[in-house]
């Protein structure tokens, strides 16, 4: 049996305990649910499978993440909307990114002939605990930091492998692994556009270690010259600069940063995020939140903000003059990754901690291993331990905060009480889960909250200002005729709340109120689609059917060329007016349009169906009820409807096999009873019709339907006696003499032998 070196022993102990404790810590994350942008995300049509995915023209964009969403698509194949494959994956790519951190240090040594193998362990083991992380591993829609951060570290490994080849490797064995680093490259920025950073930081990692050994003379006196490190870190900074933040280049926000902030404002605010949020964090990992609730200040208010560029620098200064290569490299690291995001590129969100995966993992990990190899062995061991443990248990709590969309914003909402965010998204939660009374608590929280929220986090007192300051970012005029009375009509984010609570509002029956926070709605963004609708539907229980139909059709005038899938609500619920307002051939369009916009609008296939069946139409109505019942064949109303356009087309024995289907589904129901005891008279079968009518009887004593249709039965069994009772019941409840002549007729028809069936 052959003998395996200790090295290789060593490596392999780490790369299983590596994977063992990542395991263990999040093993509890892989029951959590799709939250917050993961839902729309994940439901996209493009991402449904892979074939999807390339049919899509836009998905070969690198600035659309083509690798991050193909693989969505590839757990969409695999197990279409099952959560469980998306935290999988998630936890594999965070272990693989905990290896490459091991492997890639360890590489980093070798070359430097230091085989120790406790230094890469430890910044391994305390990347992979760290509760910082919990967002970017756990959050589905995190997967950007989580892959990016992959294929970096691992272009950064295949890198260093260009360096422990022989003089005399192969040509081509040199160019494939040349072409794995552009590769690399290309699958890192096509996944975020945090990687166009790594062409510098493959430089900064081949001089800081590298160049060491190759130039020793060079590299020794750049070390030790201060004016040369201060030119160097000013290089960097333009570099990023211009690789960056050129505005027609590579990279423009997609969000209302730039106008909310500014990028000299918004680079002097994330010098207080830096300090005083992600440094904070990753020492005192306590208090962790989806939604961090950062506010906006600037340096003439808030003197933090010069405190904090102290601090930075002081630590700049601090690393330059330890003169530890390996704390000078994580330095550089953390503040070079950390740019895209964290620089002159303003993001609606001042921090958010997912940001933070990139730069811990070489910078601020490194960093600390490097901390903890300079205390005595023992100590060492006795840190390392209870920073691992403490730090691990940690993260397996906050795992829990994930678990649920309604515990992870109860959560936010519980640390961050005024901000409009938490308290939307657990109001919506609570609307999902049909707890109305919490979510309109909840919702009149958020829309209550925003005042101070823009007052605060945006720092902006009118609508003026903001505008003011979008002029002087921009260069470009504005109307003053046109300015809006609140700066909120120009946060798109903040007409939400607005919306979902008028929504709340709207199904609790409290019509006025819901009619007023959709005009708000529709106040702070005009045209909104969604609210037009919603606005429509309160006229509709109003009984104002002529304002409804009229909100409804000015609408869908207005946006006759655009794409919004909501018109297809708007068509639905249009065509639903029509029809009580007897327009059916209006309603037929209507629903035929809604179709064709979304073919998967299973009420406007069964109101289609309904509307053929009322106008005898039945071929169509079965055609029309029929593709209802591919997309859900379990709708109720649409299974008895197809049976009732049966029983019109006298296709008795399938009319009732449709009404026993809709009762597997529906359970005992006296209406479907009745409907196959009348089948089963059609078809002169009295025993069956008998048993079906008087369970439907059973069911529902007082309808009249079952006891005329019964006593029939009865008769043509020849029990007119029986069939004499069914007639008396029915006749006490008719309300008109009408109806009672017919019912006295068919009792006269009982006492003549010659009407009673054999």
């Amino acid at each position: 049996m052959p003998v395996i070196p200790s090295r290789l022993k060593n490596i392999l102990g780490c790369v299983t305990l590596l994977i063992l404790i990542s395991m263990l810590t999040y093993f509890n994350s892989l029951k959590g649910s799709f939250q917050f942008d993961d839902v729309p995300l994940l439901k996209s049509h493009w991402l449904v499978n892979t074939d999807a995915f390339f049919d899509h023209p836009r998905s070969g964009q690198i600035g659309n993440r083509p690798v991050l969403y193909w693989t969505f698509a590839l757990n969409n194949q695999l197990a279409q909307h099952q959560v469980f494959g998306f935290h999988l994956l998630n936890l594999t790519l965070h272990i693989g990114v905990t290896l490459l951190i091991f492997f890639t240090i360890w590489r980093t040594r070798y070359l430097q002939n230091e085989h120790k193998w406790g230094f890469p362990l430890s910044a391994a083991l305390l990347f992979a605990l760290h509760p910082l992380n919990t967002d970017a591993v756990t959050y589905i829609s995190s997967r950007s930091s989580l892959l990016a951060t992959f294929f970096y570290l691992l272009t950064l490994y295949i890198f260093l492998n260009l360096f422990c080849l022989n003089k005399s490797t192969q040509l081509l064995k040199r160019g494939v692994i040349s072409f794995l680093v552009l590769l690399g490259m290309y699958l890192c920025v096509a996944t975020k556009l945090i990687g166009a950073t790594l062409p510098l930081i493959l430089f900064v990692w081949y001089w800081s270690f590298i160049g060491r050994k190759q130039f020793p003379e060079i590299h020794q006196k750049t070390l030790n010259n201060k004016s040369f490190n201060i030119s160097l870190i000013s290089a960097i900074a333009i570099t990023v600069g211009t690789l960056l933040f050129k505005d027609s280049w590579i990279y423009i926000p997609l969000d209302q940063g730039f106008e909310l902030f500014g990028r000299i404002p918004y680079l002097m605010i994330q010098l207080k995020v830096i300090v005083f949020y992600y440094l904070k964090l990753f020492c005192f990992p306590f208090n962790l939140n989806v939604d961090s609730g950062f506010s906006f200040s600037s340096p003439t208010t808030d003197l933090t903000i010069i405190f904090s560029g102290l601090i930075i620098l002081a630590i700049v200064l601090a690393t330059l003059k330890w003169k530890n290569i390996w704390v000078i490299a994580g330095t550089l690291w953390f503040f070079i990754t950390l740019a895209p995001t964290s620089s002159f590129i303003p993001l609606n969100d001042l921090a958010v901690e997912h940001r933070m995966y990139l730069p811990m993992s070489l910078g601020l990990s490194l960093i600390s291993a490097v901390g903890i190899t300079t205390f005595p062995a023992l100590w060492r061991l006795r840190l390392l331990v209870v920073l691992l443990v403490s730090l691990g248990i940690t993260t397996t709590t906050r795992n829990a905060d994930w678990v649920s969309e309604l515990s992870l914003w109860k959560d936010s909402a519980k640390k961050n009480p005024y901000s409009p965010r938490s308290h939307n998204n657990l109001g919506k939660t609570y609307y999902e889960k049909g707890n109305l009374s919490l979510a309109a608590h909840h919702l009149e929280k958020s829309v209550a909250n925003i005042p101070r929220f823009i007052d605060t986090q945006y720092n902006i007192k009118s609508a003026e200002e903001f505008l003011q300051r979008r002029e002087k970012i921009t260069g470009h005029t504005y109307d003053k005729n046109l300015i809006p009375s609140k700066p909120t009509e120009l946060l798109a984010e903040l007409v939400e709340p607005h919306f979902n609570l008028a929504s709340v509002y709207l199904d609790q029956g409290r019509l006025d109120n819901a009619e007023h926070e959709y005009q708000k709605t529709l106040a702070l963004r005009p045209g909104h689609i969604s609210s037009q609708i919603g606005l429509s539907s309160v006229y509709n229980k109003k009984g104002l059917y002529d304002q409804a139909t009229k909100t409804l059709e000015l609408m869908i005038e207005e946006n006759r060329s655009s794409a919004d899938p909501n018109l297809a609500l708007a068509r639905l619920n249009l065509g639903e007016l029509y029809g009580k307002t007897r327009k059916i051939e209006n309603a037929i369009t209507e629903w035929k349009t809604a179709i064709k916009i979304d073919p998967s609008l299973l009420p406007a296939h069964f109101n289609l169906g309904t509307a053929y069946m009322m106008q005898d139409k039945l071929q169509l109505a079965e055609n029309a009820l029929k593709l209802c019942l591919e997309l859900n064949n379990h709708y109720e109303p649409a299974l008895f409807n197809l049976a009732k356009v049966y029983q019109k087309q006298e296709r008795w024995i399938e009319s009732t096999q449709q009404f026993k289907a809709f009762l597997e589904v529906a359970g005992p129901r006296p209406s479907a009873y009745t409907q196959i005891g009348f089948n089963f008279n059609r078809q002169s079968d009295w025993e069956n019709a008998q048993k079906f009518l008087e369970k439907s009887a059973s069911l529902q004593p007082n309808n009249l339907n079952t006891r005329i249709t019964l006593a029939e039965t009865f008769a043509n069994l020849g029990q007119v006696k029986k069939a004499r009772e069914h007639l008396e019941a029915a006749l006490e409840m008719l309300p008109n003499s009408n109806q009672k002549e017919a019912i006295d007729k068919m009792m006269l028809g009982l006492t003549d032998p010659e009407n009673v069936a054999p």
